[in-house]
């Protein structure tokens, strides 16, 4: 009997785990789908929602080294890539906005194109890290070096300014220019392209 009840307790608290692990799941993927033009219409009064700016610095969005400037070394080829924020660096606010998440990665020359190596930096690229299909974050590479959204498994072309490999998204990624400037990753101008999917 005692057993049993022991068997029970155990059971339950699994179940409250899982359920506790699908509401967090959840709540983050509702974060992530919120609408576009709310960030849009926050970002006139928050200085934290003004879009990337030239000479922004990137900053790392989670890890041990969260909210740190990212360092040409911590990109390293082959290795997968990092979500960041972009960083005024002179008043020092970080631009935590849904609209401004970044996904960042390092590849080979021969793997850029020829139209997309003049906004990268020693073969850094990054991109809106927002989905064009419904707005999750894009987060991971494949093998073949295509950035790739586990919600519904689109992939986009890291080496060619995004561009749509895999569906169900219909459009490519943001680009966002870079530059190396004192040895330092650095925006070198706007996102190219419109953000997220196209219904919003």
């Amino acid at each position: 009997m005692v057993q049993q009840n022991r068997s029970r307790r155990s059971r339950s608290q699994s179940q409250q785990t899982e359920c506790c692990r699908r509401t967090v799941i959840a709540g983050t993927m509702a974060a992530a789908a919120l609408p576009l033009a709310t960030s849009v219409a926050s970002a006139a009064t928050n200085p934290r929602n003004v879009p990337p700016q030239p000479g922004d610095l990137l900053v790392n969005l989670t890890g041990d080294r969260m909210d740190e400037t990212i360092t040409l070394d911590e990109l390293r080829v082959g290795e997968g890539p990092v979500l960041a924020y972009p960083k005024d660096p002179v008043s020092g606010v970080i631009r935590k906005s849904r609209l401004n998440v970044l996904v960042a990665t390092r590849l080979e020359p021969d793997k850029i194109q020829e139209d997309t190596l003049p906004l990268s930096a020693d073969g850094v690229v990054a991109y809106s890290a927002i989905c064009t299909h419904e707005g999750c974050i894009v987060s991971r590479l494949t093998e073949e070096r295509d950035l790739i959204c586990d919600c519904h498994r689109s992939e986009f072309d890291a080496g060619n300014r995004g561009k749509v490999v895999v569906g169900p998204a219909t459009r490519r990624l943001a680009i966002l220019p870079l530059k190396i400037a004192d040895g330092t990753l650095t925006v070198a101008g706007d996102f190219i392209g419109p953000l997220g999917p196209p219904n919003e």
